[in-house]
């Protein structure tokens, strides 16, 4: 597999190097550049070392949600828990792409000079309302921004399904009880 991978960029770059216009051959063979780069990636083979040695059950994510898409569905809309779920979901996701927003673009943009900010963009960005006081400028900071919205549709979504599962359900309880109590104040009245 190496020789491989090796004979592979050592042509790749020989074909680079005697073109004549090095920039129009990039643009022209940019899949290829993409595989070369994938394909030497450390982090890439590790993972496909580890698949091949089915050491990441983690890889089987997919297969594991689809199996279990009701059950999860039942546990995050229908639930008494859902809604606690759905919040930690929330704040975990702020966390996690404030995080990774800050580090990506502390440094580099002003406005990331605090881990406080990363937050606020992260909850901002999250609850789509988008204030734009604070944005990202890096390229991989924009990638991150993309996926964080996405997410934020998603969550949000749980949250008002949630809310939404839990009104209906307090507004039954409240009309059962008033009927309940209704129906007894008539019986007491008829005897």
């Amino acid at each position: 597999m190496m020789v491989i991978l090796i004979t592979f960029m050592l042509l790749f770059f020989t074909r680079w190097w005697v073109a004549e216009n090095r920039n129009a051959w990039i643009k022209s063979n940019w899949f290829d550049l993409v595989l070369v780069v994938l394909l030497s990636s450390p982090l890439l083979r590790m993972f496909v070392a580890l698949r091949v040695a089915q050491f990441i059950p983690a890889l089987r994510l997919g297969v594991l949600l689809r199996s279990n898409r009701k059950r999860l569905l039942r546990l995050m809309v229908l639930s008494g828990d859902s809604l606690p779920i759905a919040l930690s979901m929330m704040f975990g996701t702020v966390f996690v792409f404030g995080t990774a927003l800050y580090l990506l673009e502390h440094g580099i943009n002003p406005q990331f000079g605090e881990f406080q900010d990363g937050l606020w963009w992260a909850f901002v960005t999250l609850t789509t309302v988008g204030y734009g006081d604070i944005y990202p400028v890096t390229a991989a900071g924009r990638v991150v921004a993309v996926i964080t919205m996405i997410f934020g549709i998603i969550v949000y979504s749980l949250v008002i399904a949630n809310m939404t599962v839990f009104l209906e359900k307090s507004g039954r309880e409240y009309a059962l009880s008033k009927d309940v109590a209704s129906k007894k104040k008539e019986n007491s009245e008829i005897t």
